[in-house]
């Protein structure tokens, strides 16, 4: 009798802790997975944004005129005031993790720093040399500075107008940089670790251990240490005090790029292991641990294991003082009973002991007919909830994946507009929701406008500039008070949910806050036709999905804001250019003239309005003249900041005779040498 009930319940038992700690295990991999991949593509974009920044500044005109003009003329100059002063504002962008801004010459010089009057030489740092045999601004790896501080650099090279490599732009950042964007990646989580680690495996950011930042996981061998410190990469002192001894993770690390997820011990002073995703950046060889503690992901299976060895062991404690009671007297009724245990043993489930009499053994008999019906229920039970947990976990991997699929998508979308749009549509499809709405805040905070929307009505909405009123009007007005996420199941019955007339058949509405850096800057609003659609974990999932969108917007945002002072620039270059010129040319009784073979003469301003607008493209034209004498004339325009100032003339007699490209290229080269000439003239 004890085993044949033991055994079935330690069969479904083990069954159900073996598929309970795959399915967790599986969980955990996806959520380490999609975490760990999400702070690589943090650190792609800070990294990726700087480099972009930086090349952007490396060629503004203030820089190039300074590289190019020669020390004993910039020294002590307006030049030289108006350049460090440009440094200064450049480095005010983010005053906690700049150190300096400096411009580098040829020869790795520092000409010009704005966080040191003490100037140095930089030709052995790691940016120098790869800068001038790159086209793309680099970046290095992180090194300790002169006061043991770490620090990584970024730099550019400095082109003439030619494309001349005339020096470096060079921006030094505190590598504690790296930490910020992982700790604002993660969020508040506390028991999630993330390491960064550099191609030796030394730690350039550790989200809980900040003491560990620059060591490495293993002690090197005597060659990697001995590079490493003449890298200023460590310190020059023993290898075990600047590391930790971690061998599996270690080992595990050898083999991430074939198998990136696993278990190892990274957690000092905790046993047990940790369980880890790695993911690679896309512009550094360095590699990110996302980690949290196994126990964490399998507490739910520890504890239905401590339940069934409690069930187990109270119902063999039970069975064994019946039949112990009542064995002696008991031996007819028993073997009948055996026999039933044995059907049910078999696969019989629907077996009953006969009960013929209400004395002791009637009444195990009865004892043994309900505990057959409770195991029987017990049986169909668990199998409905694995049933009902598998199809859970199949759902929410579908939506996992989905999302990463549209966060895919999108991230590579760099025009606000599009990305709206693009996510709107991309969302409403892959989910097959009825409507979908994208809100952001205006600048007053006041209102929340509809920028993008997918499904039905959404053109006419946004036709009408369809807006709510924060904290007053509908699910999303309410969200961006609160900054959570709100589900109405029934909008019919909720309190909160503005009735929207563009959308009558809308049953269900959740709404979830865009947040970026902790600001809620919009709303994802969907909505659909069934009641009760959305669930708790819908509402975590989906959140995954709107953090998402958010950075893809805020990046948007940026990349917006990067061109459009760019073009602010080069408007004020051009505008500058153009004034100083004027003036300049207001101030000489004669701005043309003309050298027939024998003398340089004056003569009129004259040229027509139509050869200027051809003129316009930078490029040179070939015209001809209406005289009796046939001549083709070259016109070259002379240029500074890519604003015509002039315009040579060249004349051949020969009727017959074109203008070859070398020479239009001759006297291109020559005009831009006269522009240049004219540009550094004096006044």
């Amino acid at each position: 009798m004890l085993l044949i009930a033991l055994i079935p319940l330690v069969i479904i038992a083990v069954r159900d802790t073996i598929q309970t700690q795959q399915a967790l295990t599986k969980g955990a991999e996806i959520s380490l997975k999609a975490g760990a991949t999400q702070t690589a593509n943090s650190l792609d974009n800070f990294i990726q944004n700087t480099l972009s920044t930086v090349s952007s500044e490396a060629q503004l005109a203030d820089f190039i005129t300074y590289l190019t003009v020669s020390p004993t003329v910039r020294t002590g100059t307006v030049i030289q005031a108006r350049t460090l002063d440009l440094l200064e504002n450049l480095s005010k962008k983010d005053s906690t993790n700049i150190i300096s801004y400096a411009l580098v010459d040829t020869n790795g010089n520092v000409i010009l720093d704005n966080a040191s009057d003490i100037l140095r030489n930089e030709s052995t740092e790691p940016y120098f040399l790869p800068v001038q045999f790159s086209d793309n601004p680099v970046v290095s790896y992180v090194t300790y500075e002169e006061d043991k501080t770490t620090s990584i650099t970024f730099a550019s090279a400095v082109k003439n107008i030619n494309g001349g490599y005339i020096g470096v732009l060079r921006v030094k950042y505190r590598s504690a940089v790296l930490q910020d964007v992982i700790t604002k990646s993660i969020g508040p989580s506390t028991d999630t670790l993330v390491l960064l680690l550099d191609q030796l495996s030394i730690r350039l950011a550790d989200s809980q251990n900040p003491e560990l930042i620059q060591k490495s996981i293993v002690p090197l061998n005597p060659v990697d240490f001995s590079i490493a410190v003449n890298n200023h990469r460590l310190l020059n002192t023993s290898p075990e005090e600047q590391a930790t001894n971690y061998t599996d993770f270690e080992l595990a690390l050898d083999n991430a790029v074939n198998q990136p997820f696993f278990q190892a011990d990274i957690t000092p002073n905790i046993n047990g292991d940790d369980t880890i995703a790695v993911a690679f950046l896309q512009t550094q060889p360095w590699v990110i641990a996302y980690s949290r503690p196994t126990t964490i992901f399998l507490a739910d299976v520890q504890r239905q294991i401590r339940t069934n060895i409690i069930f187990v062991l109270g119902t063999s404690i039970v069975v064994a003082l019946i039949a112990a009671l009542i064995a002696n007297s008991l031996t007819n009724p028993i073997i009948a009973l055996s026999k039933v245990a044995n059907s049910i043993s078999q696969g019989d489930y629907n077996a009953r002991a006969n009960v013929k009499n209400t004395d002791e053994i009637g009444v195990l008999a009865l004892a043994f007919n309900s505990m057959t019906d409770q195991l029987q229920s017990i049986l169909v039970g668990l199998e409905q909830r694995i049933d009902e947990r598998t199809a859970d976990l199949k759902k929410s991997t579908l939506e996992l994946e989905t999302i990463a699929e549209v966060a895919r998508d999108i991230t590579i979308i760099r025009d606000l507009s599009t990305l709206l749009n693009v996510s709107a549509n991309l969302i409403r499809e892959r989910f097959n929701y009825y409507h979908v709405g994208i809100y952001l805040i205006d600048d007053a905070g006041e209102f929340v406008y509809l920028r993008a929307a997918s499904g039905m009505s959404a053109q006419e909405m946004l036709d009408q500039n369809y807006k709510l009123k924060i904290g007053q009007e509908g699910l999303t007005g309410n969200v961006v008070r609160t900054c959570r996420a709100y589900i109405a199941q029934d909008v019919g019955k909720d309190a909160v949910r503005f009735q929207n007339p563009f959308l009558p058949q809308t049953h269900s509405e959740i709404a979830l806050p865009l947040r970026s850096r902790n600001i809620t800057i919009g709303i994802l609003d969907i909505q659909t036709d069934i009641e009760s659609a959305f669930e708790e974990r819908s509402t975590n999932i989906l959140q995954l999905l709107a953090d998402q969108l958010a950075a893809a917007i805020e990046n948007a945002q940026l990349t917006q804001q990067v061109e459009g002072t760019f073009t602010e620039l080069n408007t004020a270059y051009r505008l500058q250019t153009q004034s100083v010129w004027q003036s300049a040319l207001n101030n000489r009784e004669n701005s043309a003239y003309e050298y027939n073979g024998m003398q340089m003469q004056s003569v009129p301003q004259n040229l027509p309005i139509n050869l200027l607008k051809q003129l316009e493209a930078g490029k040179a034209i070939v015209t001809q003249t209406n005289t009796s004498d046939v001549k083709k004339t070259l016109l070259v325009p002379i240029t500074v900041r890519n604003q015509i100032i002039g315009v040579i003339g060249l004349e051949q007699e020969d009727p017959n005779r074109t203008w070859t490209e070398e020479e239009m290229a001759v006297a291109e080269a020559a005009a831009n040498r006269a522009g240049l000439t004219l540009e550094n003239a004096p006044a």
